[in-house]
């Protein structure tokens, strides 16, 4: 930005009286909102007012005790040892494995493009090709057709893993619902994103009936762009 300057002394006299004043504004790019990035040593994310993180099993339920270790080119990620067996019960249970965080005071997401993390699936023993990981959104707050809170509604984008470490970025825009989940909600997609209260991330082992499978999980620098 350029300023004219006064062209006699009467009037640069009455532009500095007048406390006029004549600068550059530069905008500074803040960079991502780090969720978390694990580098200070304990479970709680960066973002408030999200609380500590979380690891269970599911199907049969059991929590599971979250660990720090060694991250993606980084000294800290967070992982969770974790064995899944679907009861020999004659039904596909869908046994997964989560780490989440969740929030008292929903965020509103509207106004970032992407969630960028990077993740690994370390098998001790192989999942079917069916298996897979997925990030969940949830927005326990949402309001359905019916008027009535829908209490566990998610949006969900599923991704692929690996046993080596992926760097992923999943556009805002790209979440939708999940297929299992009954209900719609009023607003769509756009109304789940504005009260987000929780970050789920899921490995589905999609197990046959009676069988049991073993790994590790592991998340690391979960941003928000």
């Amino acid at each position: 930005m350029r300023c004219r300057h006064a062209g006699s002394a009467i009037a640069l006299m009455t532009f500095s009286i007048s406390g006029a004043a004549c600068f550059d504004v530069h905008m500074v790019d803040p960079g991502p909102a780090v969720l978390d990035d694990f580098e200070d040593g304990d479970l709680t994310p960066s973002v408030r007012p999200f609380g500590d993180w979380s690891c269970a099993v599911y199907t049969p339920d059991a929590p599971l005790d979250c660990a720090l270790a060694e991250g993606f080119q980084s000294a800290t990620g967070l992982s969770v040892a974790f064995s899944i067996t679907d009861p020999p019960d004659g039904d596909q249970q869908h046994g997964v494995v989560q780490i989440a965080t969740y929030a008292d005071t929903p965020i509103d997401l509207t106004g970032s493009s992407v969630i960028t993390f990077d993740v690994r699936l370390t098998n001790v023993t192989s999942f079917p090709t069916s298996a897979q990981m997925r990030l969940e959104l949830l927005c326990s707050t949402a309001i359905g057709e019916n008027g009535a809170a829908l209490g566990d509604f998610v949006v969900i984008q599923t991704v692929p893993f690996a046993a080596e470490w992926s760097s992923l970025s999943l556009a805002i825009s790209n979440f939708g619902p999940a297929q299992w989940r009954p209900g719609s909600l009023q607003g769509g997609t756009p109304a789940c994103l504005r009260v987000v209260d929780g970050f789920q991330f899921v490995f589905d082992a999609a197990l046959p009936d009676g069988e049991t499978g073993a790994g590790v999980f592991s998340i690391d620098n979960v941003r928000l762009r």
